[in-house]
């Protein structure tokens, strides 16, 4: 016969517990590595993820450098044009004003004949330049001939004269006359 002490089944119970607790630790920890395996490469796919958008927004983050250099450049461009403009508008608002009647009754009066002989007149300014450059410094030298070509009328009146005075003049005058004709 077995002698059975009080609360030892309690015990036999506990100690019962305690061995499946251990057991069940034991199998919980074969299983650790190959948990902790799982887990470790999850982590390492989780850090090659995490660089991946780093260098992504590594390269965002530079792009975006680049674009504002860029629209500053172009901020700046812009300011400096906006300041000329200013400028322009400064000086030929006041002309632009006063000469708007002026070209708008030029532009009502204006044929499409008269633009043609402007354009045709500008296609031959060089020539019509060369031509005048040429022409001018015989124009210069008009006022040293004038008393020159006087003289000559004079010369040339004095000689109709000797030669309407001398006799049979009429009659040879005629004469070429009717063989010119």
């Amino acid at each position: 016969m077995a002698l059975v002490l009080p609360g030892s089944s309690t015990v036999v119970r506990s100690v019962g517990d305690v061995v499946h607790w251990s057991l069940s630790t034991v199998a919980f920890a074969v299983t650790l590595p190959t948990r902790l395996e799982a887990l470790l490469f999850s982590v390492e796919r989780l850090v090659a993820r995490i660089n991946q958008i780093a260098d992504n927004a590594d390269r965002v983050v530079i792009g975006a450098a680049a674009v504002t250099v860029r629209a500053e450049t172009l901020v700046e461009a812009v300011e400096q044009t906006s300041d000329i403009a200013g400028q322009l508008l400064e000086i030929y608002e006041p002309i632009a004003l006063q000469l708007a009647p002026l070209a708008a009754r030029f532009a009502d009066d204006l044929s499409e004949a008269e633009v043609s002989a402007a354009i045709k007149l500008i296609d031959q300014l060089p020539e019509l330049t060369d031509r005048v450059a040429a022409v001018l410094p015989i124009l210069g030298t008009l006022d040293s001939v004038s008393p020159e070509i006087h003289e000559l009328l004079g010369v040339v009146k004095d000689l109709r004269q000797a030669i309407v005075g001398v006799p049979g003049f009429h009659f040879f005058r005629k004469r070429g006359e009717a063989k010119l004709d």
